[in-house]
């Protein structure tokens, strides 16, 4: 691993394990093991390094997904296998991580990060969804398509707060069926729907 390579690896350790404003500088040359000056040869401030190592993390799981969406297989299926890494790779709340970046980084920088985010991310499965819609499988206008992928995101990241280990593979499972059920069923007993009193 190079130098750039362990920087960033180091950094988001501490990063996802701390957040942003308990890191400092000199916490992520101690763990990698250079000095300041290697550093911001590498990345000018905290900030640069800090979107770099969020990016970083938003591709990785970006990866996953298109992975996910490339298997084939009903929208369901594919929520469950995407679930599933969530849980597992989960290392910090993403609404947590996001607002550190609107919070901390600079415009350019959170610009950076929201972009990465986007391409990444949300549209792919803004296009599931629309896949499932096509299909019959999900109910939506297509309004509606990026509210439902912000529930999907903000469901799960809420779920990752109850998985203690990723290595808990009964627990995973459990919210997964859980995160899946209540997207692609609601809540409402079999055969009960609910009616809005006029």
């Amino acid at each position: 691993m190079d130098t750039e390579q362990k920087i960033l690896c180091e950094a988001a350790g501490l990063f996802l394990k701390s957040g942003y404003a308990a890191v400092s500088i000199s916490m992520i040359t101690d763990a990698v093991g250079i000095t300041k000056p290697t550093l911001y040869h590498y990345f000018p401030d905290k900030e640069t390094l800090f979107a770099a190592v969020v990016c970083k993390k938003l591709e990785l799981a970006g990866t996953h997904i298109q992975r996910g969406i490339a298997k084939g297989g009903s929208v369901r299926q594919r929520l469950i296998f995407l679930a599933t890494g969530f849980f597992h790779h989960a290392a910090m709340s993403m609404q947590q991580l996001m607002r550190d970046v609107d919070e901390q980084l600079r415009p350019d920088l959170t610009q950076r990060v929201h972009l990465t985010l986007h391409r990444a991310i949300v549209k792919p499965l803004q296009d599931l969804i629309q896949e499932g819609v096509e299909q019959g499988e999900v109910r939506a206008q297509a309004e509606q398509i990026p509210i439902l992928v912000e529930l999907w995101l903000g469901m799960l990241d809420t779920l990752a707060k109850h998985c203690c280990k990723e290595t808990d593979v009964e627990e995973i499972e459990r919210l997964v069926e859980m995160a899946v059920t209540v997207f692609m069923d609601g809540i409402a007993k079999e055969g009960r729907h609910m009616r809005t009193e006029e």
